[in-house]
């Protein structure tokens, strides 16, 4: 029902009077809820959109279930708009990896070894935790570990850090800091791999209490020189 000064107006049940009969009121109605109009953004503006939305929709139902259209619904725009720049999907996702994931960065020379590899773990796990780093988790548990997509996270992401920590490593070994047998592959992938395989288990954030347990407890035992006294008796020989 409508009235002449207050608008559309709905009816509601507000009880039964002393007879038991059903009294009503008229309410004001609720207007409609109306769909997001597309957005008229183009060019950069438009596809950084398209990017975030692969991110976004990467997160929220994964890689298989992930669709143009779901794409293009989160970016405010029209499925049209994507397929005039991508053919499929997996163009995007591989565009978007891309561009979203860092550029390798010159490994940390803090005078240090611990700081140095505290360094390279802080920035494994704000990659790790961030947009992109939900998309490559979700990448992870998803698909088969030598697909082309997680080919791409490893060239991108794993492997530069792997090549700071052998390059943290090394100089530590120049210094008198690590063992030189420390210099090795398996080793410079223990500590990187305890924080990948924490994020996928637990998710983000990475507590900063784990990075320095992974780091005091596990990679530092392992590359300390042998000929570092430990605590020992008084007079005694040095121990390892």
């Amino acid at each position: 029902m409508q009235t002449a000064d207050s608008g559309p107006t709905t009816t509601v049940s507000s009880g039964t009077d002393k007879t038991g009969r059903g009294l009503s009121k008229a309410v004001p109605a609720l207007p409609p809820i109306a769909a997001l109009p597309p957005s008229r953004r183009r060019g950069l503006t438009l596809e950084s959109a398209i990017y975030d939305a692969v991110l976004t929709q990467l997160s929220a139902v994964g890689f298989s279930a992930m669709t143009m259209e779901g794409i293009a619904a989160s970016a405010r725009t029209g499925k049209a708009a994507l397929y005039r720049r991508w053919p499929s999907k997996e163009d995007l996702v591989a565009d978007t990896l891309n561009l979203v994931l860092p550029p390798a960065s010159p490994p940390p020379d803090t005078g240090t070894v611990r700081s140095d590899i505290a360094e390279v773990f802080r920035r494994m796990a704000e990659t790790m935790s961030s947009p992109a780093g939900c998309a490559m988790r979700a990448l992870f548990g998803e698909l088969d570990p030598n697909h082309d997509f997680i080919e791409v996270v490893k060239a991108r992401v794993l492997a530069p850090r792997k090549a700071s920590m052998i390059e943290v490593l090394r100089r530590g070994v120049e210094r008198g800091d690590v063992r030189p047998e420390a210099l090795n592959p398996v080793i410079a992938e223990a500590g990187p791999a305890l924080l990948v395989h924490r994020l996928l288990t637990n998710g983000p954030p990475l507590e900063e209490a784990y990075i320095d347990a992974v780091l005091d407890e596990v990679v530092m035992p392992l590359i300390r020189p042998t000929t570092i006294a430990a605590v020992g008796r008084k007079g005694g020989p040095a121990r390892s």
